[in-house]
């Protein structure tokens, strides 16, 4: 038993509850039969009872050993069973949990408020095609991850695909489409032999210039021929030019070729580039809107986790309230009667060889207080060491005072 339980057991209101379990008229008749008011009775009779109850307690141990005084033994043991009896009483009117409805209804609430934070979450991540937002964001990155390097790739080839289209379509600006090709040479024979004859002329009237005067009639005679001649050579030359064909130039056809091949090559890179940039942005489009629901994701997921806590909580709350309500319905205690009370062999009091060893004692004692006091107090001369310790004097002589 605790300290608490000793201070119960020896209460004064505990002794007046176990004197009206028991009856005053049974335990003390003599204070019953006094003419006196029922509480001034019931308090003397609660003071005698509280000096005839002996209450040890052991330092080392837990065991309290109790003790009432009574000439009637078995009212003796029935005011022990009165006392204990009233003690475990007590003890279950003092350790009932009146919060067993307070803490089931808490338990049940908090229970309502979990379930209701479960379904919000369930209906949130069903809403927005959520299953675990952390796996699937991880599953949408590494995507991302691959999706971005085959983008990547393919706008690589869009761009060498249409670098090389600009290369050659500034070819194809250079390059003329038709080139011109020359007549055959028999049509250009007779203008060859004219500018040949021309060459030759020329060349006379340079030697003849050292030796005629330019207003000779063989200097004005040769000038007509190089001046019809020159006039020959020209109208030949000019209808030869008219004679020539032009045709397709070879360099520019391939080059268009080309051409083509690449504004096809980069007509078909563009498509997947399209794709998979579509495919990019659908993916960042739903890490972003994963990202924006996360906030709210984690608020529910961690106010389910608050209900849970709470709800555990407030259960293990209402089965100890329960646990506790039961055991003191049924009156267990943790304090054990080790021996029940019963009738004693012999009388507690008086003890009769106790008393006469202690009387005679106390009258040894008191004999020898009794001597030394009168020693003390008498101040008579009676024999010679009397006389010389209070005179300090030697004695002459002594006489007998018999006659």
């Amino acid at each position: 038993m605790s300290g608490r339980r000793f201070v119960t057991l020896a209460a004064a209101w505990f002794a007046v509850l176990v004197i009206a379990g028991l009856g005053l008229a049974r335990l003390y008749p003599e204070i019953a039969a006094r003419p006196l008011a029922e509480e001034r009775r019931m308090d003397d009779a609660a003071e005698l009872f509280a000096a005839n109850l002996a209450i040890d307690v052991g330092i080392q141990s837990d065991v309290i050993n109790v003790t009432y005084l009574n000439g009637d033994p078995v009212v003796a043991r029935d005011a022990v069973r009165e006392l204990l009896e009233r003690f475990y009483g007590q003890e279950a009117t003092v350790y009932a949990n009146p919060q067993l409805r307070f803490a089931e209804e808490e338990a049940a609430k908090a229970r309502g408020q979990l379930t209701d934070a479960q379904n919000a979450l369930t209906a949130f991540k069903s809403a927005s095609n959520i299953a675990d937002l952390g796996m699937q964001v991880a599953q949408l990155l590494l995507q991302r991850t691959d999706v971005e390097s085959r983008y990547n790739i393919a706008h690589a080839r869009v761009a060498e695909a249409e670098q090389r289209e600009a290369a050659l379509n500034q070819l194809l600006k250079d390059v003329p489409t038709n080139v011109s090709a020359s007549a055959p040479g028999e049509q250009y024979h007779a203008v060859d032999e004219a500018a040949s004859r021309l060459d030759v002329l020329r060349a006379k009237r340079s030697q003849m210039s050292s030796n005629y005067k330019s207003d000779s009639p063989l200097f004005l005679q040769l000038d007509a021929e190089i001046a019809s001649l020159q006039g020959i050579v020209q109208q030949r030359t000019k209808e030869a030019q008219n004679r020539a064909s032009s045709t397709p130039n070879v360099v520019h056809q391939n080059i268009s070729t080309d051409y083509l091949r690449a504004s096809a090559e980069a007509n078909s890179a563009r498509e997947p580039e399209r794709v998979l940039k579509a495919q990019l942005d659908g993916i960042n489009d739903h890490l972003a809107t994963l990202e924006a629901q996360r906030n709210k994701y984690d608020d529910m997921v961690r106010a389910v986790q608050i209900q849970n806590d709470t709800y555990r909580t407030m259960a293990i709350r209402s089965e100890t309230a329960r646990i506790e309500a039961n055991r003191n319905a049924q009156k267990i205690s943790a304090a054990v009667v080790i021996a029940a009370p019963a009738l004693p062999n012999r009388p507690a009091r008086p003890r009769r060889k106790l008393v006469a060893l202690a009387t005679l004692i106390a009258a040894l004692i008191l004999a020898a207080g009794a001597v030394l006091t009168i020693e003390a107090l008498d101040d008579r001369l009676i024999v010679e060491a009397d006389v010389v310790r209070t005179l300090r004097l030697p004695v002459l002589a002594t006489f007998n005072t018999d006659t």
